[in-house]
């Protein structure tokens, strides 16, 4: 099993059954689909021959479909959805199998590469969107090609390369909101032997959110990106590339929308700081309305942001001899984040996060040996380390809580410090017994250590600590407290005062020598698997494959993010397994016209992480990390593409999945018991409960046609809709639950028509997306006293014109 972010083995050697997949290049006579072809261990391999899932989105459909952005992506793959996360954190949910965890230092279930080269956590993968030749999404636990943290699948952007001869080109656009864009590349050849190409992208634009109570606004988009690659023939036999790239995220995070009231400690409640009153203004905040851009957020600290990433990335390919490949992957990445969140979705500082400052280092490598197929048998095997380092920080702001009368202190100061090694020796072999038949196994073995530190506590530097602070509070508290926690000794301020309070399944203390004392959590987490794969391909004919696979993978077990009060907030929870039983079909007809894709699946999910809630004996309802024992997720997909005459590309696509939680027994409530006055868990059976983020259908399809309107002038014109089904964005046990988190269903339309020179030397366009300016939400989430949903973007509009020459 390859380690947590290392590079895919051969894993563009896949086939495509994809719904937005459009074809990489056509024949002369205007009617068949042209091959999408990739390359891999300098092979090239028609996707249609490979017996994989996967979705090609080429640069053609990433530019006639203005996907730019990690949500862009989402909308034009079917089976995978995007999630806004409150710090910003993209998530995705591929299959039904994701992780909605917010944290810096937090494995994804679907990993993203650039040129095989691992983005490693999801913030990483930003603004990689540009100057591409396609993206690849590939669905299932990719096992052997991709390794740990990939139990849902795995996106890789694969950048334009330097080409041999002179090429440049670019584009400038404007849009709503005053939305300038501009990008553009220049490459060739520096020598004999040396090629490069480089490019950047820059986009600028005004607040698309607005204030609904007062005259606000927020939303500006504000971000720069650029790339270096260079390509040395440093011999016959050794090949060298160097990718530097890098970019800068100064937009305004996306600000909630309030649409329920769920006060912490409702008016009449009495606490340290007095009686909960019938007017504080939280508990009589209006409602946001039902408009994408309307919002509400604190001015004192609006949302805003200052991210940057820089990576170095070198590959090396040395011919052993005739035959066999040895390569070798090196990869280095820096980034820096510094924020400010909006998290209640009003103007009161209810709970905003300010400060929050994170750094993410890691350094990968891998060392492979692969042979050329020849003989019929093809094989790689190889080894690859990763180490990464995420500090991340933030302020929890809460004075216009109901909370903050209750406990009497407005802030406090949530930091941790987390180190990852993972380290992985992996094969994989294609044997073809016949012309018509490959057999295909792999496996890899994965040993995945963290480690973390992790603290809360008051910040000396805020000026308004509330009526006791945030330190004097737990001291009363775990004072208190002194018949339970006899070892508790008082801190001071700038000290954590999260407190061990771990019990053991016998009920005594896991570590006596830190029982009932508060101070810094550490904590490591050791974990290893093996993931494998086994698998047939059957070549019917040249224009026809069926395949079967059975393949497992894992994810690693995490730490949470989480502003604590006890150690047992802090707990790990451990990787999360899946087994994947898929069967699938590709075939072209009528002299490749007309592709038909299609695949079924069956998961059987183990110990799948959640964020949910946990019951501390103080506070009652707190965030934590859980592990789901048992679920499952069947599914089926099918896409149609076709080019029915001269000039009409048309293209379709569903995908339907059945998830259910098997066995899981989880918190709903918190009760006193009245022997002891501490909070305890109320728990109920999950059982039957769909997966966040998974609905049940999901569809896809557009159609681009494009016409000769003089002899050096031609036309087009195209559109495109995506559909999806409600889903629910928690584990949904009640029916309150269902009720507050329901991701409504969405139907989404855009366009896109222009004019271009018949030698494709200019392009001017015009596009829209959303184009209906249909209301749909993203996510739902409980923050405190407000619950909070992200609203997608309104509709958009623009004109592009490129070049290239």
């Amino acid at each position: 099993m390859m380690a947590a972010n290392a590079a895919p083995s051969f894993a563009q050697e896949a086939a495509v059954p994809a719904a937005a997949q459009a074809p990489q290049s056509s024949s002369n006579d205007g009617g068949s689909i042209g091959d999408i072809v990739v390359t891999a261990q300098k092979r090239e391999q028609r996707l249609q021959d490979v017996g994989l899932s996967v979705t090609a989105l080429s640069a053609e459909t990433l530019a006639n479909k203005r996907i730019s952005t990690l949500a862009d992506i989402a909308q034009a793959v079917p089976g995978l959805v995007y999630t806004q996360s409150q710090t910003g954190t993209p998530v995705y949910t591929l299959r039904g199998v994701g992780f909605f965890e917010s944290s810096l230092a937090a494995y994804p279930d679907v990993s993203t590469y650039i040129d095989q080269v691992p983005l490693p956590l999801p913030t990483t993968a930003t603004l990689t969107a540009f100057d591409l030749d396609r993206v690849e999404v590939l669905r299932g636990p990719q096992g052997t090609l991709f390794g740990n943290n990939a139990t849902g699948g795995a996106i890789n952007f694969i950048a334009a390369k330097p080409t041999d001869n002179f090429v440049a080109g670019g584009s400038i656009g404007y849009g709503r909101f005053n939305t300038f864009s501009a990008d553009g590349y220049v490459g060739g050849p520096l020598s004999d032997t040396v090629r490069a190409r480089a490019s950047f992208k820059i986009v600028k634009g005004d607040d698309w959110q607005k204030s609904y109570t007062r005259e606000a606004t927020t939303g500006k988009t504000d971000t720069a990106a650029a790339r270096l690659l260079i390509d040395w023939d440093a011999s016959d036999r050794l090949k060298i590339s160097l990718n530097i790239n890098g970019w800068l995220d100064r937009s305004d995070p996306t600000s909630p929308q309030y649409v329920k009231l769920t006060p912490q400690n409702p008016a009449g409640t009495p606490g340290i700081g007095g009686v909960v009153p019938a007017d504080l203004p939280i508990l009589n905040y209006p409602l946001t309305p039902r408009n994408a851009r309307a919002t509400d957020f604190n001015t004192t600290f609006p949302p805003r942001a200052n991210d940057r990433l820089w990576q170095t990335a070198v590959r090396a390919d040395y011919d052993v001899v005739d035959g066999i490949t040895a390569t070798s992957i090196t990869s280095y990445l820096d980034t820096r984040l510094r924020k400010d969140l909006e998290y209640d979705g009003t103007s009161l500082e209810a709970y905003d996060i300010v400060n929050k400052t994170g750094r993410i280092k890691s350094f990968s490598q891998e060392l492979r040996l692969a042979n050329d197929g020849s003989g019929g048998i093809r094989w790689v095997v190889g080894g690859n380390f990763e180490s990464t380092k995420v500090g991340e920080s933030s302020l929890n702001l809460s004075g216009a809580s109901t909370s903050a009368l209750i406990n009497g202190f407005t802030q406090s100061l949530f930091a941790s410090q987390q180190k990852m090694k993972n380290y992985a020796g992996f094969g994989n072999v294609e044997y073809k017994i016949t012309p018509e038949i490959t057999l295909k196994g792999g496996v890899r073995y994965t040993q995945a250590n963290r480690n973390t530190v992790s603290s809360n506590s008051q910040d000396p530097n805020y000026p308004d600590p509330g009526a006791l602070g945030v330190t004097q509070f737990f001291n009363i508290v775990w004072g208190s407290l002194g018949f339970i926690y006899p070892n508790y000794r008082p801190i001071t301020v700038g000290q954590s005062f999260v407190l061990d309070n771990r019990l053991g399944a016998d009920g005594l203390p896991l570590d006596p020598s830190t029982y009932g004392t508060a101070g810094l959590f550490r904590g490591s987490l050791k974990e290893n698997n093996t993931s494998w794969s086994v698998g047939v391909d059957y070549k019917v004919d040249p224009d026809i494959l069926l395949y079967a696979n059975v393949s497992q993978g894992y994810k690693a077990g995490s730490f949470p993010d989480v502003a604590a009060a006890t150690w047992s907030q802090f707990q790990s929870i451990k990787q999360e397994s899946l087994l994947d039983y898929e069967a699938g079909f590709k075939a072209q007809f009528a002299n490749r016209t007309i592709t038909v894709n299609g695949a079924a699946f069956y998961y059987d999910y183990q110990d799948k992480q959640l964020r949910a809630k946990i019951v501390d004996g103080i506070f009652g309802l707190l965030d934590g990390l859980v592990n789901v024992p048992k679920s499952k997720v069947k599914g089926a997909e099918l896409s149609v593409n076709m080019r029915p005459v001269r000039g009409l590309t048309i293209n379709m696509s569903g995908t339907y999945l059945d998830t259910e939680v098997r066995s899981y027994n989880g918190v709903v409530a918190a009760a006193t018991d009245p022997a002891t006055g501490l909070r305890v868990p109320v728990r109920q059976s999950y059982a039957g409960a769909r997966l966040p983020f998974s609905p049940k259908v999901q569809l896809g399809a557009d159609f681009l046609y494009e016409m000769p309107l003089t002899d050096t002038l031609g036309g087009f014109f195209g559109a495109d809709v995506s559909a999806q089904s409600k889903s629910y964005a928690v584990l949904a046990a009640t029916a309150q639950d269902k009720q507050d988190f329901t991701v409504p269903r969405r139907t989404l339309f855009g366009v896109n028509a222009g004019i271009r020179a018949a030698d494709s030397s200019w392009r001017l366009a015009f596009w829209g997306k959303n184009v209906f300016n249909k209301y749909y939400t993203l996510n739902t989430i409980l923050s405190y006293d407000t619950l909070i949903r992200y609203a997608g973007r309104p509709a958009e509009y623009g004109v592009s014109l490129s070049f290239k020459m």
